[in-house]
């Protein structure tokens, strides 16, 4: 029997359909045609193995039923597959079976360990935890032989939001090449697709499209251009690279420095900031190790700091609190491995508002040629780029949108500490005029020149 499938992939639905990457992620901004593209996959694979054992999830299926299966309903002939509605599973007529999953977090996502996927989609990858994913990859193999085959769809944003843009996005430069993963040897392979590529919608709904063109700017450069560094629930909406990121330069030995370090277990951030004679801050270097004891993570401190003459160390208050089975506090340790701290505020929201304040973007003009240009009253050193990245994904707290989210909590770390130097050395009140001189300091040859021209 001959049927007719009435689906015409545009050219980046095309370019998914036709790879062969053990990992493909696909869409990047709204309207791309994501899930048809992830149902038209799935049919796809389906008929070519039969009696394939094939996955696809959403975070519920209410989310399913409105996005997947109804994109499944419309756009495959009825001939080809029986479905049941209270299984939310179908069985093509080759014996394959798609079944339609939700995993809301990762104890959902637990309940899957020990099973065989041929196929597994994920429609909105950026809604989970990468370690929710990481247990449905788990599960990705084929007693039968068949090519295993892990397809997933996204926008920016979301709590999953950096580890897909750290192993897809940035991994492959955008999509600009495919990469090996060294643990898995699996190919993985990112394919931007934004509305414009969407013939179909843009045909069907041409206001659609001016909608998002009509958006604010940082809006319209998420939900149309699918730009990774502006995201729907994105926390920090000031922190903009191109404003608050610097290449280093040589600090002055006059201007204030600080440190800065939240600490557990699992990671050691720590942050270097120097203040100059105008209030302007600049973050300057940083550490971020996982593992370490308190007494090794007081030594790392201070190989880092590597001589600075600081003013203030901070810390948050959880580490004076003592330990009944030995009566000491982490901060003792610190100090008797010679790092000396002062309690820091761990207000919250507090601490979010004080971070925004010094993050605003204001208009400065220089004195000296009479530039206009967009600055800020913190500076990031370019080399600190776990910072950067963290600012760029973190979420606002759903309960409390004066505050940023604690999850994921690896990302929360650099952000913390940061928090802590922003509540106790408040900015200034006023914006203050650019100095460009930073900007313009010659290069040295050695720290001894350096020395010499009152620079350290």
């Amino acid at each position: 029997m001959e049927v007719n499938v009435e689906y015409v992939p545009n050219e980046k639905q095309f370019k998914f359909h036709e790879s062969n990457s053990d990992e493909v992620v696909y869409g990047g901004a709204k309207g791309g045609g994501k899930s048809c593209a992830l149902v038209m996959e799935c049919l796809a694979y389906g008929l070519e193995y039969p009696g394939a054992n094939m996955y696809i999830f959403r975070e519920t299926y209410d989310d399913l039923e409105a996005n997947i299966i109804r994109e499944w309903k419309e756009k495959v002939p009825k001939e080809l597959y029986k479905y049941n509605d209270s299984k939310h599973q179908v069985t093509l007529n080759n014996g394959t079976s798609v079944k339609f999953r939700f995993i809301r977090n990762y104890s959902d996502a637990e309940g899957y360990q020990g099973r065989s996927m041929d196929w597994i989609g994920v429609d909105e990858l950026t809604k989970h935890l990468k370690k929710s994913i990481q247990v449905l990859l788990s599960c990705l193999r084929s007693p039968k032989g068949y090519p295993p085959r892990f397809r997933a769809t996204c926008n920016p944003g979301g709590i999953g939001h950096g580890w897909v843009k750290a192993e897809y996005i940035q991994a492959t430069d955008y999509g600009k090449h495919k990469i090996k993963c060294r643990i898995t040897d699996s190919i993985k392979e990112f394919i931007p697709a934004r509305v414009y590529d969407n013939v179909v919608l843009m045909e069907n709904d041409p206001n659609y499209v001016k909608r998002l063109e009509n958006l604010p700017e940082d809006k319209k450069k998420a939900f149309l251009y699918g730009d990774w560094d502006i995201f729907e629930g994105q926390h920090f909406e000031e922190f903009d690279k191109e404003v608050h990121v610097i290449e280093p330069f040589a600090i002055p030995k006059h201007w204030d420095r600080y440190s800065v370090l939240d600490y557990g277990l699992d990671m050691l951030a720590g942050l270097w900031v120097t203040v100059n004679e105008y209030g302007k801050g600049f973050i300057y270097k940083d550490v971020n190790e996982a593992g370490l004891i308190i007494s090794r993570a007081a030594e790392k401190m201070i190989d880092i700091n590597n001589g600075d003459e600081m003013m203030i160390n901070y810390a948050p208050g959880d580490l004076w609190n003592r330990r009944q089975e030995t009566g000491m506090s982490a901060f003792d340790i610190f100090v008797e491995n010679n790092w000396i701290m002062i309690q820091a505020d761990r207000n919250r929201e507090n601490g979010s508002l004080a971070m925004k304040e010094w993050l605003k973007i204001y208009d400065s003009v220089d004195e000296q040629t009479g530039k206009t240009i967009r600055t800020a009253n913190l500076k990031i050193f370019s080399n600190c780029k776990e910072l950067i990245n963290n600012l760029t994904e973190i979420q606002s707290d759903e309960k409390n949108p004066n505050c940023y989210a604690t999850t994921p909590h690896e990302i929360t770390h650099n952000v913390d500490a940061l928090r802590y130097f922003c509540i106790m050395r408040q900015g200034p009140s006023e914006p203050i005029k650019e100095e460009l001189d930073y900007e313009e300091q010659k290069e040295y040859d050695d720290y001894e020149e350096l020395e010499e021209e009152g620079f350290y």
